[in-house]
């Protein structure tokens, strides 16, 4: 099996308040999307990642992030897009026919681990499509627009909090974001593409410290998971 990693990563980071982009945050010594890259560098079945960031940031990336690594993989730093979706449709384009599944995953998604990688692995090579997921904890429901009224309370049995890596067939996925363009469409996540093509996507289950840092706050929780794991130690 041989798998391309594609890991967005230009986002312009708005609600995190800071003029330093997400990808490029330092935590705990590091840029978050060196997390990303030392993690996937440690999967054998990934030949080759694909990174697209802000355009005009390529070389910033190398020097910030790649300089500070020593990887075995083949790293790509393209221009990517406008919207996440686009940045993902660019990166395919840098696909080898060679792949057999594309790995999708947030490059401000610092936790992720070998093993929830190579488990979406094995599972995406017996059903074409997956995300992974984790059961949500608290009661949701759904509210009037208006005066914010309780319309629904949804049954939480049935309700994931989805989360990446998320990994198709190389076909399935290129086939769903050409569809997603020449129709327009814009989804709320690579999965939610694939659905539309009628494609089943099996939710694997995630952990809940395979968190997305997106506001200050996410920062604070990246620290005490940081604190949590076994054998981490904050540099001197």
């Amino acid at each position: 099996m041989k798998v391309t990693a594609v890991i967005p990563s230009a986002g312009s980071g708005k609600r995190m308040l800071t003029s330093i982009k997400k990808p490029y945050l330092d935590v705990w010594g590091q840029p978050l999307l060196s997390y990303v890259l030392k993690t996937l560098n440690r999967v054998s079945a990934i030949e080759n990642i694909v990174v697209p960031v802000c355009p005009g940031e390529e070389v910033l990336c190398e020097k910030e992030v790649l300089s500070g690594l020593s990887l075995d993989k083949e790293v790509a730093i393209i221009s990517g897009g406008a919207t996440r979706q686009e940045s993902v449709r660019k990166a395919l384009d840098f696909v080898p026919e060679s792949s057999d599944l594309v790995l999708i995953h947030d490059g401000v998604r610092p936790f992720i681990t070998v093993q929830m990688i190579e488990r979406a692995l094995n599972e995406t090579s017996k059903k074409l499509a997956t995300t992974l997921g984790v059961p949500v904890k608290d009661t949701v429901t759904v509210v009037s627009g208006d005066d914010r009224r309780i319309l629904k309370t949804l049954e939480r049995i049935s309700l994931y909090l989805i989360q990446t890596p998320q990994t198709f067939d190389r076909e399935i996925i290129i086939d769903a974001h050409k569809k997603a363009y020449h129709d327009g469409f814009e989804g709320t996540d690579d999965a939610s593409l694939v659905e539309r093509m009628d494609v089943p996507v099996t939710v694997i289950l995630g952990s809940y410290d395979n968190i997305k840092i997106t506001t200050q706050d996410d920062l604070v929780f990246a620290e005490a998971i940081l604190n949590k794991q076994q054998g981490a130690k904050k540099p001197v």
